[in-house]
């Protein structure tokens, strides 16, 4: 994909989360100014070469997820999903036409939601107080809440194959398997605060705060973990590309190599923005702030910039 001119998306628009369905097609759901009272956001699918977008307000949107035949999924803090079709429309009115909002009442009362990833073919979004739904034509069917003891915990990512198969990773330190009627607690090799995971195969990369990274295989129980030497960075992206595992700090991007962390050469580093990491078929893709970029083995490409 070549780079995108700053011009056609990124001027009025903060990243919150990126997602690539298919070769050359690019969803970034961003949010808009500093407005808590009224949030305001925009949702851009770059296809053909050219931005589509439409625009949101009332409720800050933090996370995407979409699918090859053509459902995209923005998941609103307080519950909302919004349900597109990224593949057909032509111009802006034809893919704000085939816009669907699903509202899910409970979430503002209980806590707001942070994650929303497509597992298989099910839809799941996720969030504080350890409130997980599995979501369907509009439904959200509650899922057993993620509890150790009386504790609720809070939710910042998954990844699995269904809404019956996934790991939860926890800000509380917490890991856990969801098997369709019950959630198992993983034994870590550490406690720290988690913010993101990702699945290839049968294998787990999990992301957190302390510099640290844990590689894991759920059925067969074995975890390590891998500490950066920077033991105040934080990890906030973990995807796994063709065996490789990076991840990514606000200062750059690490990959796992031999046993440890290794920083990924960026020159322009201290100009751009980095948080989350999400895999694709050509790399590793990086959505921040006002910078979308990609990791081809050891190479840094900017797509976007601020």
């Amino acid at each position: 994909m070549d780079e995108i001119s700053d011009a056609d998306f990124i001027p009025d628009a903060y990243i919150q989360e990126g997602v690539l369905p298919a070769p050359g097609v690019l969803i970034a759901a961003c949010t808009i100014g500093g407005d808590d009272d009224v949030p305001k956001n925009k949702v851009g699918v770059r296809r053909s070469g050219g931005w589509l977008e439409f625009r949101l307000s009332g409720e800050a949107i933090l996370s995407v997820d979409a699918d090859s035949a053509g459902a995209a999924y923005v998941l609103g803090e307080n519950g909302s999903v919004i349900v597109f079709d990224w593949r057909a429309p032509s111009n802006q009115p034809e893919l704000k036409a085939s816009r669907q909002a699903w509202l899910n009442p409970v979430v503002e009362d209980l806590g707001p939601l942070r994650r929303l990833r497509m597992l298989g073919d099910d839809v799941v979004c996720a969030g504080s107080v350890g409130q997980a739904y599995r979501v369907v034509a509009g439904q959200f069917h509650a899922l057993p809440p993620l509890m150790v003891g009386d504790e609720a915990l809070t939710i910042e990512d998954l990844a699995g194959t269904s809404a019956s198969d996934f790991v939860a990773v926890t800000s509380d330190g917490y890991a856990a398997h969801f098997d369709g009627t019950r959630r198992e607690v993983i034994d870590l090799p550490t406690n720290v605060s988690l913010t993101s995971i990702d699945r290839a195969g049968e294998n787990y990369a999990i992301a957190g705060k302390n510099g640290t990274v844990i590689l894991g295989n759920h059925r067969q129980g074995q975890w390590s973990a891998i500490s950066s030497s920077d033991q105040e960075r934080s990890y906030w992206g973990v995807p796994i590309v063709e065996r490789a595992v990076y991840a990514a700090h606000l200062g750059g991007i690490d990959r796992v190599s031999r046993g440890s962390l290794e920083p990924i050469h960026i020159a322009e580093a201290a100009d751009l923005q980095f948080t989350v990491l999400r895999g694709a078929d050509d790399g590793a893709w990086s959505f921040a702030g006002q910078t979308i970029g990609r990791i081809v083995g050891d190479r840094w490409q900017a797509i976007v910039r601020a």
